[in-house]
C-alpha cells in the first residue's frame, strides 16, 4: 500500500497546479478537497481489497526456498592443460510440510539443477518427490536420494566438486527416479529400505533394489547398506558397503568401501577423509580414495585420488576455497587438478 499511496502523491501535488485560477480560489480549493476525499476513499477500498485477497500460509504448513551456487575456476594438467569454468553441484529447491490429523505430515520437495558451467541452464530435476510421515515411519514416492548414497556416502561427502565421493561417484547411485522408499528410527538406529520400478522397462518387477542399517549418535555414525540394480547392458550390478565416521570436535574422520560384483566381476571402492577446522574461519580437508572396477588392463579405470583443499568460511552462507586433486591412473595417464570456487547458500522460510 505504501508504493500505491507514493505513486498518488505526485498526482495529489500536481492537481491543482493544471486547475488553478487567480479568481476561483474558493472553488480550487473545493474541488481539491473534494479531490483528496476521493483518492482517500480509493485508497481505504484498495486497502481493504488487499487484506482480503492476500492469502498467508497456514499454521499448520512450512515452506522453504533454498540453493546453493557453486561457481569453480582451474586447470586440468595432463597431456596438456585444460582451463576451464565449472559447477560444483550448484541447485535451487523449494520443500514443504503441512501437518495432517492423527499425527502425521505430509511433505514434498523439488530441486534442480542451475548448470553455471552450461550457460547456468536451470531446470534439471535432481528430486521430486511427495511423502507422508508419522510414528509408523517416513513413505515417500519420486526421484530421491537412495539408501546407498544416505548411509555410505554421505559421510565422505564433503569436497567442493561435483564428482564426490570421489571413488563412489564412479559407479554407485547418488539420487534414482520412479523411487519408492520407506524409512523408521528407532532412536538411534534407523532402517532404510528402498526399490525403484520404471514402467518403461520390460521386466514389471523391481529394477532397483537398496536396503540399509545406521547407528548414529552426535558423536559416531556407522552403517551398513546393500543394493541389487539391474543395468542397461542387462548385467545385474550388486553392492554391500559399510562406512563409518567420528566427530572429534575440531576434527572428523570417515570412511566407507564398497564391494561391488557386476556378474562375475568384481571390483571396489574406497574413500577416506578427514577435516580440521584450524579456526572459525579456515578448515582444512584431506581425501584419499581408490577404484577398482576390476577390468581388464585394456578397459580399466582403475585409479587413485589424493585431495587437499582450504576452506575460508566467512559465514555459513558464504565460503571461498582453493583445491588440488591428484588423478593416479593405473593404466591411463594421471593428471592434476587446482581450482579455486565460491560457494553461497541460502534458506528462506516463510
Amino acid at each position: 500500500m505504501n508504493k500505491i499511496k507514493s505513486a498518488l502523491l505526485p498526482l495529489i501535488i500536481t492537481l491543482p497546479v493544471f486547475t488553478a485560477s487567480a479568481s476561483d480560489q474558493q472553488n480550487e480549493q473545493a474541488q481539491l478537497k473534494q479531490q483528496l476525499e476521493l483518492i482517500q476513499k480509493r485508497l481505504s477500498e484498495l486497502e481493504n481489497k488487499t487484506q482480503n485477497t492476500t492469502k498467508s500460509i497456514p499454521a499448520n504448513t512450512s515452506f522453504n526456498v533454498y540453493g546453493t551456487l557453486r561457481p569453480t575456476f582451474g586447470v586440468t594438467s595432463g597431456d596438456e592443460d585444460v582451463w576451464d569454468v565449472g559447477d560444483a553441484l550448484s541447485r535451487v529447491g523449494f520443500k514443504t510440510e503441512h501437518k495432517l490429523t492423527n499425527g502425521l505430515t505430509g511433505f514434498a520437495k523439488g530441486e534442480f539443477k542451475v548448470n553455471i558451467q552450461a550457460n547456468g541452464d536451470f531446470g534439471e530435476a535432481r528430486k521430486a518427490y511427495v511423502g507422508i510421515k508419522g510414528d509408523f515411519g517416513r513413505f515417500t514416492i519420486g526421484k530421491q536420494a537412495s539408501a546407498q548414497y544416505n548411509m555410505i556416502a554421505d559421510s565422505v561427502d564433503i569436497f567442493n566438486r561435483s564428482a564426490t565421493p570421489l571413488a563412489y561417484d564412479s559407479i554407485s547411485p547418488f539420487r534414482v527416479n520412479n523411487l519408492v522408499t520407506y524409512r523408521k528410527e528407532f532412536g538411534a538406529i534407523s532402517i532404510s529400505v528402498d526399490s525403484q520400478f520404471n514402467g518403461s522397462d520390460k521386466d514389471n518387477s523391481s529394477d532397483f533394489f537398496n536396503t540399509g542399517i545406521q547407528y548414529k549418535t552426535n558423536a559416531i555414525k556407522a552403517a551398513v547398506a546393500y543394493y541389487d540394480k539391474s543395468r542397461d547392458d542387462g548385467a545385474t550390478e550388486k553392492a554391500l558397503g559399510v562406512s563409518i565416521a567420528k566427530d572429534f570436535g575440531s576434527l572428523y574422520l570417515a570412511t566407507s568401501y564398497q564391494d561391488i560384483e557386476i556378474d562375475d566381476i568384481d571390483g571396489s571402492t574406497l574413500d577416506v577423509v578427514g577435516a580440521y577446522a584450524i579456526n572459525e574461519i579456515y578448515k582444512l580437508k584431506i581425501g584419499i580414495s581408490q577404484y577398482d572396477d576390476g577390468l581388464a588392463e585394456s578397459n580399466s579405470d582403475n585409479y587413485q585420488a589424493y585431495n587437499t583443499t582450504l576452506e575460508w568460511q566467512g559465514t555459513p552462507d558464504f565460503r571461498l576455497f582453493v583445491e588440488y586433486q591428484h588423478n593416479n591412473f593405473e593404466y591411463k595417464t594421471d593428471n592434476d587438478q587446482i581450482m579455486i570456487g565460491m560457494r553461497y547458500n541460502f534458506d528462506y522460510k516463510f
